[in-house]
């Protein structure tokens, strides 16, 4: 998706403040949820359904709004061949290495062994079910991707056959020549239009997390007491393990060994742009200020803008991480052992499901629940993780945004081009 109408966006403090309205909605309902369970214990457990209807209308709203992504970006991004070809290498790397902190510290620290909350067996067809202590049948894998219909992946949420319509119907759409069909340009349009409504519907979704989070919280609460969030702490310092390594020891590689460049420097110039993101917890957002971050780093304009105005919907490796933990850390709350193979079918999936939602709200916890719908695996303890998924979404729009400034940095320099303080 080419993200250039935004490079006009200007600094905005309203986003800020409505992030941290949003996070103390979030500690009020965690607060007012902690009494309410204590005072009614186990008479509580009904407040859970606020979690359950949250997670189903979260699941409804993310298919098209996944579809609409793919499928814009693969119709109306505009990139040369050879700088796509580098771009995808540069971020295929850096995703792979996020999957692979993710899923090494969930194994290393096994952070879901510390938790207590009785969730649903995984469905028993499902990919993780057959992937439980052995490889994954890869007929069947690819047979899930291919839809009986157009219409199948929007009725049964299947990720991988939503992801290979969009892609079909992305590249017929970009086929035919502009100059011969004036009603592609005409079309165009509508297809940004799917998508933003799409985002908008999102958004509004988004703002019932409170609620949500006040219903499981006074659930939890009076059915276990205070055990949850031994393992909640776990979740949380792994995953912020996690995010940390991938900016503090991956993207400082890069920026010193292959781009030779001084990270010193690199924080010096960048440092308002990554902590804007943290405050307004949106990659997208912080998007003028990456730019102007690049700018004084002496990154070439056309570096800059593959990088931050299109391949930020592709330098989401603080979500790919966040994801790839969290699905492990589920699944060992389920006492579930996944072999290898089932390992690398979760950081394909993410990978995956990460594309194009960057700039969404909660784009992580959005994605984790249409992952964990796709191997099978009850979302119910989605609402749970929000109660501390507010401190790791900043942390992954850090990352992100570090993501974005790093990858234009090593365009520049595979590109040959003298940058300041080369």
């Amino acid at each position: 998706m080419d993200r250039e109408r935004d490079n006009e966006v200007t600094e905005n403090p309203a986003d800020g403040r409505k992030s941290l309205r949003s996070t103390l909605w979030i500690l009020v309902a965690i607060a007012i949820g902690i009494v309410v369970g204590l005072l009614v214990g186990p008479r509580a457990a009904p407040l859970g359904e606020l979690g359950k209807l949250f997670v189903s209308l979260i699941k409804a709203f993310a298919i098209p709004l996944l579809f609409f992504a793919i499928l814009e970006a693969v119709a109306t991004t505009q990139i040369a061949l050879k700088s796509a070809g580098k771009l995808l290498v540069v971020v295929g790397i850096n995703a792979v290495l996020a999957a692979v902190i993710g899923l090494g510290l969930a194994n290393l620290f096994q952070p879901g062994k510390h938790i207590n909350f009785n969730i649903s067996e995984a469905a028993p067809g499902s990919i993780l079910k057959q992937a439980e202590g052995k490889t994954i049948d890869a007929m069947a894998f690819v047979d899930n991707i291919l839809p009986d219909s157009l219409l199948e992946p929007f009725n049964t949420n299947n990720v991988l056959s939503l992801v290979f319509v969009a892609v079909l119907l992305g590249a017929a759409w970009r086929s035919f020549p502009d100059e011969e069909n004036p009603w592609k340009a005409a079309l165009n349009p509508w297809l940004t239009a799917g998508l933003r409504i799409s985002e908008r519907l999102m958004i509004w979704l988004v703002k019932l997390t409170p609620l949500a989070v006040f219903g499981v919280i006074a659930k939890v609460v009076g059915e276990n007491g205070f055990r949850t969030f031994q393992g909640l702490l776990a979740y949380l310092g792994v995953g912020a393990l996690g995010l940390a390594l991938q900016v503090l020891v991956v993207y400082h590689f890069w920026i010193a060994i292959v781009c030779r460049r001084s990270i010193v420097q690199f924080w010096k110039e960048s440092g308002n742009a990554v902590l804007f993101s943290f405050g307004v917890n949106s990659s997208l957002a912080t998007l003028p200020l990456t730019l102007k971050a690049l700018d004084r780093l002496g990154v070439s304009k056309e570096s800059s803008r593959l990088s931050a105005c299109i391949g930020t919907n592709l330098n989401n490796d603080g979500i790919l991480l966040y994801e790839a933990m969290a699905v492990l850390f589920v699944a060992q709350t389920m006492g579930m052992q996944l072999s290898l193979g089932a390992q690398v079918t979760v950081a394909a999936l993410c990978m995956i499901t990460a594309v194009g939602i960057a700039g969404v709200p909660e784009a992580g916890i959005i994605s984790l629940a249409i992952i964990l719908t796709n191997l099978g695996i009850p979302a119910e303890i989605l609402p749970i993780l929000l109660t501390v998924d507010w401190i790791l979404a900043r942390l992954r729009s850090v990352t992100n945004v570090s993501a974005d400034i790093t990858t234009a940095m090593i365009l520049d320099r595979f590109a040959g081009k003298k940058t300041v303080g080369t």
